[in-house]
Formats: structure tokens, C-alpha cells, sequence
């Protein structure tokens, strides 16, 4: 089966691609990484288009780079998967892990398209996950914390089994960041040619979020 794999080029989305991947049973087609119309940042992490360009090309796999707004998310998204059905594309690759709205989203969306909607992650523990991901050895770096939940020190750690540890101590607080608590972009891994190539730029606040700018 030929999929794309929905893409933030965060730690999650890239575990349930290794995961597809280790099955002889699919072919990945592309990365879909939805992008911000009116700039030059990925949506989801607020990445730059450039830096998720180069990732890819890290790990020698196409990457398809939709423009998107808020408003026009779904019709955007769909023409995109619209687009790779014409090469034969059947099913859609989530990185999602117990968060039901996000999910009844995707496969309503999915099921207009007549594509399967595959989770790999679906309801399996965050901690466990967490771990597989680092034994694994992908090293994610956190790009962005939300302020409820982490301090601004916290941007450009690796997440190791350090840093889980440290997650473990905090009240609330899901190793996996499925609420949003932080992200992460993938850097090198067992899926990559070679490590991504980075510059750390200015940290900055927007939305309750601090950002790690990354060049």
C-alpha cells in the first residue's frame, strides 16, 4: 500500500512513520507538511518551510508543502492528498496518540477522500512510547514549550531518557506532550542519511509559546 505521512517533523509523527516503514506491507509516497499561507513557517511547530525541507532531504524522502489557513485548512489538505491519489496513494499516516477529536477529525476527512487513516500510536502509554522513540535513537530537540508548563530554559534540549525523567517529576505533565505542552523537531535518527544541519537563532514569545528560531 502506497501512503504520505501527515508531517509537523516532530518526534511523534516520525515514530509512527519508523513504525509503517519496518512493515513490508506499505511504500511511503511523501511527507505532507501543511504550511502558513502568509509566511514562511510550517503550521504546526512554526518551523520554517526551509529547515523541514532540509530534514527531508536528511532523510532522502519527498515532501510535499502545503499552503494553508486557518480557515481553508481541510480544503487545502484535501487537494493536497487529492493530488497524490492521481500516483496512487491509498491511506494517510498519523501520528496521533489518544486525543479523539483530533482523530474523528482525520478519519471523516480521510473517509471524503476514500483513503484509510492508519495510527500506528493509537492508544498506546506515553511512557512507553517516549522510551521506544530514545532506545530507537532518534534524537528530537524541543523548538517550542508552552508557558503553562515549561520554562523558556528548556528550548534546544535533546529529548533523552534525561529529560523524560525530568518530565516524570512534573505534576501534569505527559511525557509524549500530546496537550501541547512542547515540541520538538527531529534532528537525526534511524531514519536519516545524515543529521539535519542547523543554526540557533533568537528565541522568541507568541501565543503563550516560546520558540526556538532555528536556521
Amino acid at each position: 500500500m502506497i501512503v504520505f505521512s501527515s508531517w509537523s517533523g516532530g518526534k511523534d509523527c516520525m515514530l509512527a512513520l519508523h513504525r509503517v516503514l519496518q512493515q513490508n506491507d506499505y511504500q511511503l509516497h511523501a511527507l505532507l507538511n501543511m504550511c502558513d499561507r502568509e509566511s514562511q513557517n510550517s503550521r504546526s511547530h512554526g518551523l520554517k518551510k526551509e529547515l523541514v525541507q532540509r530534514q527531508a532531504a536528511a532523510m532522502n524522502v519527498r515532501l510535499v508543502q502545503q499552503d494553508t489557513s486557518r480557515g481553508e485548512y481541510e480544503k487545502d489538505f484535501k487537494q493536497a492528498v487529492r493530488q497524490m491519489q492521481e500516483v496512487g496513494v491509498e491511506a494517510g499516516v498519523f501520528g496521533d496518540i489518544y486525543l479523539e477529536e483530533h482523530r474523528t477529525w482525520i478519519e471523516r476527512v480521510c473517509s471524503d477522500l476514500g483513503i484509510q487513516a492508519i495510527f500506528p500510536l493509537w492508544g498506546e502509554s506515553t511512557e512507553a512510547l517516549a522510551v521506544e522513540l530514545v532506545t530507537e535513537g532518534f534524537k528530537p530537540l524541543l523548538v517550542s514549550v508552552h508557558t503553562d508548563h515549561l520554562s523558556r530554559q528548556f528550548l534546544g534540549r535533546i529529548y533523552d531518557q534525561e529529560f523524560i525523567n525530568e518530565l516524570r517529576t512534573m505534576e501534569g505533565m505527559d511525557v509524549c506532550a500530546e496537550n501541547g505542552e512542547f515540541h520538538t523537531f527531529v534532528i537525526d535518527g534511524p531514519l536519516f542519511k545524515q543529521p539535519v544541519a542547523y543554526e540557533r537563532g533568537m528565541d522568541y514569545l507568541k501565543d503563550n509559546h516560546w520558540f526556538l528560531d532555528l536556521n
